[in-house]
């Protein structure tokens, strides 16, 4: 069921039906819990007993550790939950890719055990990941075990944002369903807003699809020009369709007096790849943070094992997306670029707010570069312009691994791309990506300068403020209507993750 579709709408309006006159007492999660489930069903209804025995797992077993302070008990119940949430991912998303590799390797049997039509369930990594956090907080006894199961079954199946985060947890959601924010006009026009920038976003990334996907499923056959115009196209294309579910997540939630996190933060702007990783995707950040690099040591055991460590993060980041030799690349080359990033600002003198799988306990992932001066005789103003154009390009190129079918799709690609730097005869300027890019950089600009439109609600609302974002709301969603006119509906590019 997609946020953007008629279906949606009708679902929304009977779910609100049902839940806005008990919102505020117990009734109102199983309200939550009961249609979300129908929203999740609503896909594939089969895999729902896949969702309730992650629920059902982590719930016990957080309880179990509770229970315990023996601590080979609790070791053995934290990799209990370990195996059997990260089994279930490794099954349905790497089962083939496991056994191609092993044919690939000569073990010709390993063929024989693969599953043709194994479907991958939506938004199980997204699940599975809020899930298991949940776990590992109790043991780590940051967190005391919810008694209620109702209760953490509805954090888990939230559907604003269940199929594709953002991954929140516990402590952030909980707590908001059980008791949401009062229902005030300046939410539900707050919320609508932020809905309506979402559609819009959507119905941009859809369209540049249009684009972007013909060439990718011909790579041989597109030009030089056309290749680089859709890799750089689907860099603008999955950000807007990534942003446009989250808005409109946000949006949804906060119209219901639930406040999810900022997920993105103009990353677009950065400029350098620590930057970047600072803003986008934060809470998958956040959890590779938390739950992956400081596991691993993080920088706290010198700077050999905090660059293996960053690679390390960043190359199962990759692979967290999807089972493929080209995730692997693109989380190696975002590896790369961290380690490269914090090399040069170690020796330039630059030093910088880490990025978000580097902070340390208590840093905020959404503030501001914190910048010293460099050795480098250049102005900040130049420095930061020639960071941003690197760190544009850069992410964008990594990109097309992401994108690319195949890896022998990326190598033609690649082809592709030097052909247009070498050759005099194909102009530089790809007719279209200007304009494409300064779209994206007033929108990245606006969140920048003005987050309180994407962030938290104002404090006083006006009827100025009230008569502005009613109209702008109506203006962007009559202008993703118009875009989206004629397109076939497309589901969002995470919801395969």
């Amino acid at each position: 069921m997609l946020f953007h579709t008629m279906t949606f709408f009708v679902f929304f309006i009977v779910f609100l039906m049902f839940y806005l006159p008990v919102r505020r007492n117990e009734a109102g999660v199983w309200v939550v819990l009961v249609f979300s489930n129908i929203f999740y069903g609503w896909w594939n209804w089969k895999f729902l007993g896949l969702l309730w025995a992650t629920i059902l797992v982590d719930y016990t077993l957080a309880s179990l550790l509770s229970r315990t302070d023996v601590q080979w008990k609790r070791r053995f119940l934290l990799v209990f939950s370990l195996v059997t949430n990260l089994g279930i991912l490794w099954f349905f998303k790497y089962w083939n890719f496991f056994l191609d590799g092993a044919t690939a390797i000569g073990i010709a049997s390993a063929q024989q055990w693969h599953i043709l039509d194994l479907a991958l369930p939506v938004g199980i990594s997204f699940y599975v990941f809020q899930s298991m956090s949940y776990t590992l907080d109790v043991y780590r006894r940051e967190h005391a075990p919810i008694k209620n199961p109702i209760h953490f079954a509805a954090f888990v199946c939230f559907f604003p944002h269940m199929v594709a985060g953002p991954i929140q947890r516990i402590d952030q959601l909980m707590p908001q369903i059980v008791k949401p924010a009062p229902l005030t006009v300046d939410r539900a026009i707050s919320g609508g807003f932020l809905f309506c920038i979402g559609f819009f976003r959507k119905a941009i990334a859809d369209t540049l699809a249009t684009f972007v996907d013909p060439v990718f499923t011909t790579m041989n056959d597109a030009t030089p020009a056309e290749a680089v115009f859709a890799i750089f196209g689907f860099g603008l294309q999955i950000y807007l369709d990534f942003t446009g579910y989250v808005d409109m997540a946000r949006g949804i939630s906060r119209s219901l007096g639930i406040e999810m996190m900022l997920n993105f933060n103009a990353p677009y702007t950065s400029t350098s790849p620590r930057e970047f990783w600072r803003r986008w995707h934060i809470s998958l950040s956040q959890w590779l943070r938390d739950y992956l690099y400081k596991s691993l040591g993080g920088n706290r055991h010198g700077p050999g094992r905090h660059m293996s460590t960053l690679m390390l993060t960043m190359l199962l980041g990759g692979l967290w997306h999807g089972a493929g030799l080209n995730f692997i690349i693109w989380g190696g080359l975002h590896g790369l670029y961290l380690v490269l990033n914090v090399l040069w600002d170690k020796m330039t003198g630059i030093k910088e707010a880490p990025a978000a799988v580097e902070i340390e306990p208590g840093a905020d992932t959404a503030g501001s570069v914190r910048t010293h001066r460099s050795r480098l005789p250049v102005p900040a103003a130049i420095r930061q312009a020639f960071g941003w154009a690197l760190t544009f390009i850069a992410v964008n190129y990594a990109w097309l691994y992401f994108r690319a079918n195949t890896f022998e799709a990326a190598m033609v690609a690649n082809r592709k791309i030097v052909e247009w730097l070498l050759s005099p005869a194909i102009p530089k300027i790809v007719p279209g990506l200007i304009p494409l890019v300064l779209i994206v950089i007033a929108m990245e600009l606006v969140l920048r300068f003005r987050p309180d439109w994407m962030q938290q609600q104002c404090d006083e609302l006006t009827l100025r403020r009230a008569a502005y974002e009613g109209i702008a709301a109506g203006v962007l969603f009559i202008g993703g209507i118009v875009l989206l006119a004629g397109i076939p509906t497309q589901q969002f590019i995470y919801f395969q993750f």
